[in-house]
């Protein structure tokens, strides 16, 4: 059946998208390379750690539970992004799939939303780090460095800037590095606590849904989980630079999402036990890190190791959403929806310069502005919580729907029930019934903000949008899914 493509997406011309050339370096990394991009934009260590105390006060002794529903959720997701990324392999990463399988419009609203996501994350991920480290060395050693946040994110975000514009492969061999090693303390924590269980004993309890909460509770919990999950699919932007993309691409993807939801479930387990179940209730009151609390427990003056992996996930976990947002910078600009110097590459080490310099400052502003307004810690939450998490949900579902539409209109001999309708399907309702429960009642203040900020950017988005077809200056959007180096129907 010949392909077959709605008004104002992209039709194949001719040859293999893959060939489409890049001014990036093309296959730079390998399988191990991708797969340890997407595990680090997960952020082991954060998401295992400094949700903790949030998502218990939420599910109770079920916190693993709702980590494990969020992994079936996610594996849903994968499937998505890998039924997408394998034909279409580029740099644009959502921003190209959804604009190739539904319109250029609704391409550009995803990557419209994606910018409250992996481009903002960095700044209150370094200032996090730098309340925690201050709330430390005050607890410990009597050093008073209330400012140390800030200049965490004065000294990050650059720092990052530099390990992106040296190259693609020197950030992969960082990432590798620095993510392992996160995971091998971080993962350390979480079994020390079964062989040391606190209050209570080990159980098996922590499985069952009786024992959860409420349901609403539950279901933010679950929401968080996913969140503690998103970046599973930070290796698709980066499949310009990945040798045989469309293989290492999909299998880095369902790699992560397995190897980090089984570590997750475990570590969250673990630490539930380590604290003690009959004495959980004190956990989401704990005025240190729980996490923090059973390394002083466990490994006495050794303690200070997790302080390492922390660093270690904010320099990997930065290093690899910044590497997202500077990609889709560069492909949003070489296709004409951003200023062609976005477009710009370094001659010798081909990485996108002016796209750097744009994530810096991005972070740097999302950093010290939000924390100034709220602080450091609330910052966090807040930005990297509940603002990200509500944008990226708009994006999964976006894909959802986009994977549809794809195979039913444009391969639909490759068309599968299971893929491409109940998975995209029971995904999507899950994503949409956890975010209404997650939000009734209403979370206080500034948390509640959270879909105001998502909704008047999308709003903002959609004004954009309707502001350029009145002036007839459509034309820009006919490239936005043009990231196959292929041509597009007329805008309607």
């Amino acid at each position: 059946m010949a392909d077959q493509a709605s008004p104002g997406t992209v039709q194949p011309t001719a040859g293999d998208p893959a060939a489409t050339g890049t001014d990036l370096q093309a296959g730079a990394i390998g399988l191990v390379g991708a797969t340890m991009q997407a595990i680090t934009h997960i952020a082991p260590a954060i998401a295992a750690l400094f949700f903790t105390q949030f998502v218990v006060s939420l599910a109770g002794i079920t916190a693993p539970l709702a980590y494990l529903v969020g992994v079936i959720v996610v594996l849903m997701l994968g499937s998505t992004l890998v039924q997408l990324s394998k034909h279409m392999p580029s740099a644009g990463g959502y921003y190209t799939y959804v604009s190739k399988a539904l319109h250029a419009r609704a391409g550009f609203l995803t990557s419209w939303m994606y910018v409250l996501y992996a481009p903002l994350a960095g700044g209150p991920i370094y200032g996090y780090f730098g309340f925690i480290l201050a709330g430390e060395l005050k607890a410990n050693y009597q050093i008073n460095v209330p400012w140390l946040w800030w200049a965490c994110i004065l000294a990050g975000a650059p720092l990052i800037a530099f390990l992106q514009h040296r190259g693609i492969k020197i950030s992969a061999r960082a990432m590798v590095i620095l993510g392992g090693f996160e995971m091998i303390i971080v993962f350390a924590l979480g079994l020390w606590g079964f062989f040391r269980p606190g209050p209570g004993g080990f159980t098996f309890s922590v499985f069952n849904i009786s024992h959860r909460l409420t349901v609403e509770g539950f279901a933010l919990a679950v929401v968080f989980s996913i969140q503690g999950l998103t970046g599973w699919e930070g290796a698709a932007p980066l499949a310009e630079e990945t040798r045989d993309p469309k293989r290492n691409v999909p299998r880095a993807t369902m790699l992560s999402i397995i190897l980090l939801g089984v570590f997750l479930v475990i570590t969250y387990w673990g630490q539930i036990i380590g604290w003690g179940v009959s004495n959980l209730t004190a956990l989401p009151k704990s005025a240190e890190l729980p996490g923090l609390v059973l390394a002083h427990r466990f490994w006495g003056g050794g303690w200070v190791i997790l302080l390492l992996a922390f660093l270690n996930t904010t320099i990997a976990v930065c290093l690899a959403t910044a590497n997202v947002g500077t990609r889709m910078w560069y492909k949003m600009a070489k296709n004409g929806s951003f200023p062609k110097a976005l477009a710009k590459t370094h001659p010798q080490y081909r990485t996108p310069t002016n796209a750097i310099l744009l994530q810096m400052c991005l972070s740097l502003a999302a950093g010290i502005g939000v924390g100034a307004w709220v602080g450091a810690n609330v910052s966090f939450l807040l930005v990297d919580g509940l603002v990200l998490v509500l944008a990226v949900l708009f994006v999964y579902v976006m894909a959802n729907a986009a994977v549809f539409w794809y195979y039913f209109r444009q391969r639909r001999p490759e068309f599968n029930v299971v893929l491409h309708v109940l998975f995209p399907l029971i995904s999507t309702g899950a994503l949409v019934y956890a975010t209404v429960y997650s939000f009734i009642p209403f979370p206080a203040a500034p948390y509640s903000n959270a879909p105001l900020i998502d909704g008047l950017w999308l709003a903002v988005g959609i004004i954009v949008l309707i502001v350029m077809r009145i002036r007839g200056r459509e034309q820009w959007l006919l490239t936005a899914g043009a990231a196959l180096g292929e041509n597009a129907d007329p805008v309607p």
